[in-house]
């Protein structure tokens, strides 16, 4: 369903993928498991109309910020991230700008009960101190 590493224009991603006890029908299911988890964190779920391309999820906790898409995986398996899933008008080339400037943007992709975190290989080591049972980093260095 899910390979261990993406290249995204570029840029050199890695893939973690867990089972979580939950099934994810809509988008939207994501989001509130990204809030669940993320306790302690300012949550912000960002709707927009325009075509800016910024990330679904803003999360924020003292001087730290992570930008969260997510997205669900509708086809069988997921080889190439910017032809296996749905994109908005301006979602890739912010997705590609975040990388290339190092900002700490993640990709979280659903399918059935498996979650999918993708993000930069650079990113791993430094950005993130573990990833939880449930499926999603609970800290960020």
């Amino acid at each position: 369903m899910f390979k261990d590493t993406y290249n995204f224009f570029g840029q050199d991603l890695i893939c973690i993928r867990r089972k979580v006890n939950k099934t994810f029908v809509v988008e939207s299911d994501v989001d509130h498991f990204i809030k669940k988890i993320f306790k302690g964190w300012k949550y912000i779920k960002v709707d927009t109309v325009n075509q800016i391309g910024f990330p679904d999820n803003l999360l924020m906790k003292d001087s730290r910020y992570i930008l969260i898409e997510s997205k669900m995986l509708k086809k069988k398996e997921l080889n190439v991230l910017e032809d296996d899933l749905k994109w908005q008008p301006g979602q890739l080339p912010f997705m590609k700008q975040a990388l290339m400037l190092g900002l700490s943007y993640k990709l979280v992709v659903a399918k059935g009960n498996t979650l999918a975190y993708i993000m930069d290989k650079k990113q791993w080591g430094s950005d993130i101190e573990h990833i939880s049972k449930e499926g999603l980093c609970t800290e960020i260095c």
